[in-house]
């Protein structure tokens, strides 16, 4: 009867269902799980992604196949070996089941403990004939590193092994620098490094911020900085301001490492930094720091403190080299040529110092050319009233004075070839006399030209020969010129002829005929 079809059929696909869990569909869609139930006409099907329910009618095909879980059920039935259990859960593995994968291995290093995959996949690891776990291991390397280390009078200390001496060392703060215990500070200066701040840093550095630092309580104003490889120039200004004239004393000092043949680096500041102080049109800032600076060298004479307090600016080379300026009533390019021109002061006074000084048109002059290399102009000139105090004679420092447009623009090439036609350049004798109050344009144009003359002599090895003569023969400080006219005038002769080969007289007619030449 069609009653009994229809319950034929139902067992029918039961018993299918046993085996077949793939089910094709009219429109060609396969889909893979187990029978739940068949309710007119509807099949529920349990898949992976949960039931879903099929109209019995789309259904054109039931394949046998097992599932995962059927095929490793039967896998791991009609296991006998250890290796059997082992591929069992690799196929497990592979289909991502890990409670039956880990299940198989288990009962693969039950019948044969040392099977490598299976210890090996449920993360032993063999350790002195051992079958370990990770963590096991771990800790009886340690046990036996203890052990051995012991043996051997050796104790642990953060994460090392040290002798009890060594750890008593380390815990009291103690580094041991070339077979020495030293403190740790003392360690880290023996680096090169300074504390500042509670960090520790190149020593140059950290001295130059200190310094700055201690001028926090007299400076009214916030202070920016900026750093070379030689110097710090600090100010009450906008630091790309400041990082801009560090650029252009970079350039100068190239040039005169060059001409000079100078070793580049903080051997000439005697390992400091030269410090660079510019402040801005308040003039408060800078008179209130001169006491101060007064304080940290035992080079300057009595008053002089009181004598610089109505100048543009000071420097000193001794015991490191320093300049501090105003802009006071002058304009940006003003301050920047101040800085670069006190450069060259620094530069040429560090140089083989002994304590003794330059003459005035030679140490000027360096300075000037310094300043025109840094930024292509002359604003600034150590040319102000001479001083006369603690019994020596001194300037106050650069002095800015109204000066001929062509030397001030940068033209004072210009400026001294007029000079020359005119005849109005003295002889150098004479310019060899002259202190800084006696100095004028026409003399400082004409020191800058022989210092120009001076570097291309003996192929380039001239100008250091020239000044090593100066420093060997110049008086005792704070005198820059030689007052006996015969041991000054052999004093230049054997300067020029090592320099050039030339006497100072020929040597004062050469320099000229080469720059009208046009140098």
């Amino acid at each position: 009867s069609r009653g009994a079809l229809i319950v034929a059929a139902c067992l029918a696909l039961l018993a299918a269902q046993a085996l077949a869990d793939v089910y094709v569909l009219k429109d060609g869609r396969r889909i893979e799980g187990t029978l739940v139930k068949e309710d007119q006409g509807v099949l529920t099907v349990k898949t992976g992604v949960g039931e879903l329910k099929v109209q019995r009618s789309d259904v054109v095909e039931i394949i046998a196949k097992r599932t995962d879980a059927q095929e490793f059920e039967a896998r791991l039935a009609s296991a006998k070996s250890a290796e059997d259990f082992f591929q069992a859960g690799e196929f497990a593995r592979t289909k991502r089941m890990k409670r039956e994968s880990q299940k198989a291995w288990k009962k693969a290093i039950e019948l044969d403990p040392d099977h490598v995959g299976a210890r090996g996949a449920l993360g032993f690891v063999r350790y002195k004939g051992q079958w370990l776990t990770s963590e096991e291991r771990d800790a009886q390397v340690r046990s036996d590193e203890d052990l051995d280390m012991a043996t051997r009078g050796l104790v642990r200390y953060q994460e090392r092994w040290v002798t009890p001496e060594e750890k008593a060392n380390l815990e009291r703060g103690m580094v041991l620098v070339n077979g020495k215990w030293v403190d740790f500070a003392v360690a880290q200066r023996q680096l090169g490094l300074e504390e500042f701040e509670g960090a520790w840093i190149a020593r140059p550095i950290a001295l130059a911020r200190r310094d700055l630092a201690a001028l926090k309580p007299l400076v009214v104003l916030p202070m920016e900085f900026a750093l070379s490889a030689d110097a710090m120039v600090a100010g009450p200004y906008p630091k790309p301001f400041l990082e801009a004239i560090t650029k252009q004393m970079d350039t100068a000092r190239l040039w005169f490492d060059k001409a000079w043949n100078s070793q580049p680096g903080l051997a000439l500041f005697g390992g400091r930094l030269a410090e660079i102080y510019a402040f801005g049109s308040d003039s408060t800032p800078y008179s209130a720091t001169i006491a101060h600076f007064a304080s940290l060298t035992t080079t300057l004479p009595p008053g002089w403190a009181e004598a610089v307090a109505d100048s543009h600016g000071f420097f000193w080379s001794d015991p490191y080299p320093l300049s501090s300026a105003r802009q006071w009533n002058r304009g940006d390019v003003d301050i920047v040529g101040h800085c670069l021109h006190h450069w060259g002061h620094l530069l040429v006074g560090r140089l083989g110092y002994d304590g003794r000084l330059f003459p005035a048109w030679y140490e000027e002059a360096v300075a000037c050319r310094t300043e025109f290399v840094g930024h292509g102009r002359n604003a600034v000139f150590c040319r102000g009233s001479l001083l006369v105090v603690g019994g020596g004679t001194f300037a106050k420092g650069a002095e800015v004075t109204a000066s001929p447009g062509l030397f001030r623009e940068g033209s004072w090439r210009g400026y001294l070839k007029a000079a020359l036609e005119q005849k109005a350049v003295p002889n150098f004798d004479k310019l060899s006399q002259l202190e800084f109050a006696n100095l004028q344009l026409v003399d400082i144009a004409a020191g800058m030209a022989i210092i120009e003359w001076l570097e291309k002599q003996k192929n380039g090895e001239g100008m250091r020969a020239f000044h090593n003569e100066l420093r060997h023969g110049a008086p005792k400080s704070p005198e820059r010129v030689m007052q006996a006219a015969p041991v000054r005038r052999a004093m230049y002769d054997r300067a020029f002829l090592a320099a050039s080969g030339l006497n100072m007289r020929d040597a004062d007619q050469a320099w000229r005929q080469w720059f009208l030449a046009g140098g």
